[in-house]
């Protein structure tokens, strides 16, 4: 039997509406969907931007043919070798299901290929299946969301963009802050207070956007840094800093 195409599709930061209509349509084609969750407890949040889309009315399916979710615990650790254990459990899961002849999507936040877990999972597949039978769909990242929620532009003409992790050391950010017209902060979490600091010194607090949990519910966006520091707005959040407004 032909074996399933695997589809890793990125689902935006957390609007459904922000779905493509090619990762809508593919999500509601396949045999089964794989989804990410940090524990056992926990709900997915890939899931739930996804339900609209899986609810039998609104998608026209009969409960016989929507398709299959099967939830996969990723937590949230350092360790190398743990990340490496869950994501080749799934993987192997996710084989067995392309073995069946079955289509399977994998669903992560934003965008597939930039800053996300999925490319771990993209390399057990390929040395499990052929190439082509690996397809990755594009999603919205959360900076590209809010920088449209606050109408800010990104680059123009030859403008240049750095699209950085906040590092441990802050001051590692310097350099980058001087040399780019656009800087992304991603994954600012707990040194959220380091960078306003940072931002504030160098005169640049007032040219930076700070967003959490776009597309959400409690999404948050303020240009206003000053008031962020020890509020503790780190988690899911980034920074846009934009010399020119």
């Amino acid at each position: 039997m032909p074996i399933g195409d695997f589809y890793g599709i990125g689902i935006g930061p957390g609007d459904p509406e922000l779905l493509t209509l090619k990762a809508a349509r593919i999500i509601k084609a396949v045999d089964v969907i794989f989804v990410p969750k940090a524990g056992i407890k926990e709900e997915s949040m890939a899931l739930d931007i996804v339900k609209p889309l899986l609810d039998d009315v609104a998608a026209g399916f009969s409960l016989r043919n929507r398709p299959r979710v099967v939830e996969k615990v990723f937590p949230m650790v350092k360790e190398q070798e743990k990340l490496e254990s869950h994501w080749k459990e799934a993987a192997l899961a996710i084989k067995e299901e392309l073995e069946k002849g079955n289509s399977v999507a994998f669903l992560t936040i934003g965008d597939p290929l930039t800053f996300s877990t999925y490319v771990y999972l993209l390399r057990c597949l390929r040395d499990m299946i052929p190439e082509e039978k690996i397809h990755t769909i594009p999603g919205v990242t959360s900076f590209n969301a809010a920088a449209s929620l606050a109408n800010l532009s990104l680059a123009q003409r030859d403008e240049r963009i750095a699209i950085v992790p906040v590092p441990d050391d802050v001051e590692e950010l310097r350099p980058i802050l001087k040399g780019f017209d656009t800087v992304i902060l991603m994954k600012v979490a707990k040194r959220l207070d380091k960078v306003i600091n940072l931002l504030e010194e160098m005169d640049l607090s007032h040219h930076a956007l700070f967003a959490s949990h776009v597309g959400l519910k409690d999404s948050y966006l303020t240009q206003n840094l000053s008031e962020l520091k020890g509020s503790g707005r780190g988690y899911m959040s980034i920074i846009i800093v934009r010399k020119k407004l």
